[in-house]
């Protein structure tokens, strides 16, 4: 019997998921016959293995190896034949240009600024030829109206076909919403003006679903009716329901500075608590006969009613079964182990969407149960208080820290900043966090009766009040966030494998563990000091892609130069979404860049003088559209770059003959228009160019002295 041989669910997910993973990152399809070739293959294999050489030659090794290629490959499969886009019924492979595509909302309507989305699943074409049956889900924009707010879960619309892919990122190291949304099987959109659309049916969507969606608005409202209003509502619907449309910037920036922003996403801790309050109220029918099995039923009933006010939310599906699972370990726990029970789910996940293991909220989950289980005793054990207060404090805070040292370095590779002061502020929100859950669902429960539901409903606003309150306070002390930090994906793993060294260590006292310890150490500061060195001698322009306007950096020995239109500049949003993350991971740490003023401005490494600039050896120019140009040559040499901004009305031949350049950028200030013409002019006269609104941002390496195309370092995020 080998060593893991008591976890057998565990070595089942593990080669799963990475055929999965594989998957997801070659996307490269394999015929049946390939397919069908490959399977009877391992099997033959491994009968042969088992049957005629594991006795004779010691091959078991052989045989776990055969057999975890078996499922590795199995899960490789299962993620292709999950993938939509390649499925021939998938609507993008059938649609002509007089047809019209019949759309069933699959999910709630969500406010944006501008307009409302909706995510929708193509049933029919119906066209001159008929209707015809197809797959495939498509992500729409619809102009806002009090038609579109109306949608519901389960309406049905009808839309004509012209619809887009989804986008590459047009920003380096900008998030990239393609790869998020072809991982929810999601590769076109769409934008619909009122009129340009229609409404055939209504609830015509699972009716347990339908169900989940109109509990879920009932229970806000019962919210609403009982005085919770204003942030409390928003914090309030959040924690309870998961439901996070209410929240706005502002709250948000405060839970994740303080490190409480799990608290508003219902997951593993919510799902949690209301798991371990079940198992107390119910506890008395463990003395009946059968009783165990009667209460693990009553829990999962009551778990996934929860799921159910909550509307089925992602997370809240992940956390209801994970516990289910748990549940039905507890009944058998003399033959079950939590790491099997927690692979079980798992795998029952991935089993029904694959692509899941992709999804944030996923790996945070089950890494912060699988961190608790097995780091909090390790941390419980060492010290003990009498006091039930003080003991449950240090049980709030050993679980805290092993959920961090666990989500830790997730949390800086996907959102780049630390919460300092996350054991203080876990010590105050966990506690209320379950006094808020309990009182919210005896809220719920006590809603039909309204002078009992009225009092309830004050003590929850309360709560919330001091909830919020506290996070305030502590994202508002000094130093409460470390922002700015990145680390690469090869980082993260080795602080997980340094982690994990470090508990061996800690529970073994093993001198080579030691060593190990220490070599993973040098590789990582190695790592960050090969980062740093690269980041403080790049010499880089880039014109960013931003809405209407123009936004240049130009990096040069750890500083970063910035021009921004007056549209920019007031507009904090356009530099957060577009700009910031390519200034991280190109080591600019500051709150701010030196602002560039096109008249006069000079240092040790960068001088602008009448519009001029000059770095690194190369010559820019950004040329507004209202300059009138001059009757001769007004700049000696030929300009390595010339960026237009501004929608210039004379001709780029003209141009040339006055500022000649290498290169012509065209910027996101001008009108798609003018970008077509002028690149069709460029091709004519020879001239290299580049359209930011066509092609993305241009980014341009002066060491190189090449341009970088997009597609080289775009994030898969």
């Amino acid at each position: 019997m080998t060593h893991y041989s008591h976890i057998p669910m565990v070595r089942i997910l593990l080669p799963v998921l990475a055929g999965i993973i594989f998957f997801t990152y070659i996307e490269h399809f394999l015929s049946l016959r390939i397919i069908l070739v490959v399977l009877l293959a391992f099997l033959a294999s491994g009968i042969v293995i088992y049957k005629y050489l594991l006795s004779r030659f010691h091959l078991g090794f052989v045989y776990g190896l055969n057999v975890m290629l078996l499922l590795f490959f199995a899960g490789y499969v299962l993620a292709q034949s999950r993938y939509e886009l390649r499925n021939p019924s998938h609507f993008s492979h059938h649609t002509t240009e007089a047809s019209m595509l019949h759309i069933r909302l699959i999910e709630p309507v969500a406010e944006k600024t501008n307009s409302f989305q909706v995510v929708g699943r193509v049933t029919h074409i119906i066209s001159e030829n008929g209707v015809q049956v197809v797959s495939g889900k498509i992500i729409l924009w619809l102009e806002k109206s009090p038609e579109a707010q109306s949608l519901q879960y389960g309406d049905v619309i009808m839309v004509e076909n012209h619809y887009q892919e989804t986008r590459e990122p047009q920003n380096p190291n900008s998030f990239n919403y393609k790869h998020f949304l072809s991982r929810q099987n999601i590769f076109h959109q769409s934008y619909r003006r009122t009129g340009e659309w229609y409404p055939t049916g209504r609830n015509e969507g699972n009716r347990i679903v339908s169900s989940a969606h109109t509990m879920r608005q009932k229970a806000l409202e019962t919210l609403e009716a009982n005085n919770i209003k204003g942030r409390d509502f928003a914090v309030a619907s959040a924690l309870l329901l998961g439901y996070r449309e209410y929240l706005d910037e502002d709250l948000q920036r405060e839970f994740a500075g303080a490190g409480a922003m799990h608290i508003l996403c219902v997951s593993g801790l919510h799902v949690g608590i209301i798991f371990l309050a079940l198992n107390v109220m119910f506890g008395f029918l463990t003395r009946l006969r059968g009783g165990k099995y009667m209460k693990t039923v009553v829990i999962i009933a009551l778990i996934w009613f929860y799921a159910a006010i909550t509307g089925f939310a992602p997370s809240v599906m992940r956390a209801s079964t994970m516990f289910s699972f748990v549940a039905v370990g507890q009944t058998f726990r003399r033959s079950t182990n939590i790491y099997n029970t927690l692979a079980a789910s798992a795998l029952m996940l991935v089993m029904i969407n694959p692509f899941i293991v992709s999804r944030i909220g996923f790996q945070l989950s089950y890494i912060a149960v699988i961190s608790i289980v097995s780091l909090q005793p390790l941390f419980y054990k060492q010290l003990y208080f009498k006091n039930k207060i003080l003991d449950h404090g240090w049980g709030i805070i050993t679980v805290s820290l092993a959920a961090q040292l666990g989500t830790g370095p997730m949390a800086l590779f996907y959102f780049n900043q630390f919460p300092n002061y996350f054991l203080l502020t876990n010590l105050i929100v966990i506690p209320l966090t379950g006094l808020i859950i309990k009182g919210g669902l005896l809220l719920f429960f006590s809603a039909p009766v309204a002078f009992v539901s009225q009092y309830f409903g004050i003590v929850l606003s309360w709560i919330v009040w001091t909830l919020h309150t506290a996070v305030r306070m502590i994202e508002g002390l000094p130093g409460s966030t470390a922002n700015s930090l990145v680390i690469g994906f090869h980082d993260k793993l080795l602080i997980f494998i340094l982690i994990s060294v470090a508990g061996l260590v800690w529970m073994k006292k093993q001198k080579k563990l030691v060593l190990l310890l220490m070599v993973g150490l040098l590789l990582l500061s190695t790592s960050f000091s090969t980062r740093h060195f690269v980041n403080q001698n790049r010499k880089q322009l880039v014109v960013y892609h931003v809405p209407n306007g123009t936004a240049v950096d130009i990096f040069h020995q750890g500083n970063c130069y910035f021009y921004g239109c007056e549209n920019v500049l007031n507009n904090p949003g356009t530099i957060l979404f577009n700009v910031r993350d390519h200034r991280l991971k190109s080591g600019f740490r500051a709150s701010e860049p030196i602002l560039l003023s096109m008249e006069e401005w000079e240092d040790q490494k960068l001088f602008v003088r009448n519009g001029f600039i000059n770095v690194a050896g190369h010559s820019a120019r950004i040329i507004d559209g209202q300059l009138e140009l001059p009757s001769q040559r007004f700049f000696p040499d030929t300009l390595d770059h010339l960026i237009i901004r501004g929608n210039p009305r004379w001709s780029l031949s003209n141009l040339m003959d006055v500022l000649p350049a290498r290169t012509i950028v065209f910027d996101n200030s001008n009108h798609l228009r003018h970008h077509r013409r002028w690149k069709e002019e460029c091709d004519s006269l020879g001239i290299n160019c580049w359209s930011v609104a066509l092609q993305g941002a241009y980014v341009y390496n002066f060491d190189n002295k090449q341009k970088s195309r997009l597609i080289s370092w775009s994030a898969n995020r």
